[in-house]
C-alpha cells in the first residue's frame, strides 16, 4: 500500500482501508511519509520511504520563504523510488492511493512496473483542480491494472484508458475515526469557540480550497441572518479568496475560523458545535468530510454534483440544495435552521446509521480483496483473503 503523504484525508482512509484488509488476513506492507501520524495498526507494518520539508524548522522555515519546498520535495520523492520499488519487489502487488502531484505519480508507476510489479490504482477524485492533467492521468490509467472509483458517478469521468478495468469500490465510513477525537459536549465545545448556545450552526471542515464552496457559503450567510459559520481545515487559497468578504460588517461575529492542520480531537469539538456539515463544492466525486459528519452524527447540506449524492438520503440524512448554487444553498439552509436542533440531531443519527449499513469496512476490505484476488489470479478464500498466496507475501 503507497500512501505518501502520512497525514490528512487520503491517510485516514489508508488507514482504515489497511486494517480492514489486515482484519481479513492479507499481510499489509504500507510505504508513506517519515513523519506520518498512523496509529498502530495490527498486521500493518509501515515503512517510513518519503521524508518531506514540512516547515515546522528553520531549515525547512527558510526553504519554504524562498518558493523552493515544492522543488525540494519533488527531489526527495524521486531519490526515494529505489526505496519504494525494493519494497514493491517483496510483494504481490502495489496499492497506490493517489499522488500529490500526478506526474511524479506516473515516474514513480513506471519504476514500480519496470520492477515487475502489478499497481493497483485508487482514483479518489476523478476530476482536476486548476491545471488540467489528463494526459497525466491516461498515462495513471494505462500503466495501472485496476483502477478503483468511489461512486458510480465516478465511471463518466474515469480515462478510457482504464475502459473495462474500473472498479466501484465505496468509500468507507468513518465512525471509528470519529470516536479517536472523543465525544465533545455540545455546550462546552460553542462556549469555547465563541457561538452562542442557541446559533444555528453550519460547518464547512478540510482542506480549505476555493472549489469548496467558502465564497458560496459567505454569500448564503449574508441572507441567512441567523446562520453561524464555523470553517475548519488547512488553508489551501479559500480563505485568501474570501478575506474581503470575510470583512464584511454584515458577517462580523457570525463568522469563527479555526486554520491549520487539526487533529481529531480538535475536530471533534467543531463537529459537537455545529448543526450541520456544509459540502457545497463545485466538483466532487465522494467525500471523506462527509463521511466524517456521519461518524460524528452530523446531517449533511449538499450541493448535487458527482458521487455526493449516493451518499445523502435527502429528507433523512441531510439535505440535497435543489441547485449548485448560492440560491439553491440559502434554500438548504433556510431548511436546516427552520428544522431546528432536534431535526438535525434525528438526521445525524440516521447518517450514522446510513453509513454503518452501507459504507461498513469489513465489506469495503472483501470487496478490495476480491479485486486483489482477480488480478493475482487466485481465489478469494472464505474470509475473503487470497487463497494460494505465500504467507511471506499475503
Amino acid at each position: 500500500m503507497i500512501e505518501q503523504g502520512g497525514r490528512g484525508g487520503v491517510a485516514d482512509y489508508t488507514a482504515q482501508l489497511a486494517g480492514a484488509l489486515a482484519a481479513e488476513g492479507w499481510q499489509v506492507a504500507l510505504a508513506t511519509a517519515e513523519d506520518n501520524l498512523y496509529p498502530p495498526m495490527p498486521g500493518v507494518t509501515v515503512h517510513l520511504v518519503f521524508h518531506y520539508v514540512r516547515g515546522r524548522t528553520p531549515a525547512g522555515r527558510a526553504v519554504r520563504r524562498l518558493g523552493l519546498g515544492a522543488i525540494v520535495n519533488g527531489l526527495a520523492f524521486l531519490a526515494a523510488l529505489p526505496r519504494l520499488v525494493l519494497l514493491a519487489r517483496r510483494a504481490d502487488l502495489s496499492h497506490t492511493q493517489g499522488w500529490e502531484y500526478a506526474p511524479l505519480g506516473v515516474v514513480a508507476i513506471i519504476c514500480l512496473r519496470l520492477a515487475g510489479a502489478r499497481v493497483v490504482q485508487t482514483s479518489h477524485n476523478t476530476f482536476e483542480r486548476g491545471r488540467r492533467l489528463d494526459r497525466t492521468h491516461r498515462l495513471l490509467a494505462r500503466l495501472t491494472v485496476r483502477t478503483i472509483v468511489h461512486t458510480q458517478a465516478d465511471l463518466a469521468r474515469v480515462p478510457r484508458e482504464a475502459e473495462g478495468r474500473v472498479a466501484v469500490i465505496p468509500h468507507g465510513e468513518y465512525g471509528g475515526l470519529a470516536h479517536t477525537g472523543g465525544m465533545a459536549d455540545r455546550d462546552a465545545a460553542r462556549a469555547g469557540l465563541g457561538i452562542a448556545p442557541d446559533a444555528p450552526v453550519t460547518l464547512l471542515f478540510g482542506n480549505l480550497r476555493p472549489d469548496k464552496g467558502l465564497g458560496d457559503l459567505l454569500a448564503a450567510l449574508i441572507r441567512l441572518p441567523r446562520l453561524h459559520l464555523l470553517v475548519g481545515g488547512q488553508e489551501q487559497g479559500a480563505l485568501a479568496a474570501a478575506r474581503a468578504r470575510l470583512q464584511s460588517p454584515g458577517l462580523a461575529g457570525r463568522v469563527t475560523v479555526r486554520e491549520g492542520f487539526l487533529d481529531m480531537r480538535e475536530a471533534a469539538r467543531l463537529f459537537a458545535a455545529t448543526d450541520t456539515v456544509a459540502l457545497p463544492y463545485a466538483l466532487a466525486s465522494q467525500s471523506g468530510v462527509l463521511l466524517l459528519a456521519y461518524g460524528f452524527h452530523r446531517p449533511v447540506v449538499v450541493y448535487p454534483v458527482g458521487g455526493l449524492v449516493e451518499a445523502v438520503l435527502d429528507g433523512e440524512t441531510g439535505w440535497i440544495c435543489p441547485s449548485p448554487d448560492v440560491d439553491g444553498l440559502v434554500g438548504a439552509l433556510a431548511a436546516s435552521v427552520e428544522a431546528g436542533w432536534p431535526e438535525c440531531r434525528r438526521r445525524g443519527e440516521a447518517g450514522a446509521v446510513l453509513a454503518q449499513e452501507r459504507f461498513a469496512w469489513p465489506a469495503i476490505a472483501r470487496s478490495t480483496g476480491e479485486l486483489y484476488c482477480g488480478v493475482l489470479g487466485l481465489t478469494p478464500g472464505a474470509n475473503g483473503s487470497a487463497s494460494g498466496v505465500s504467507e511471506a507475501k499475503k
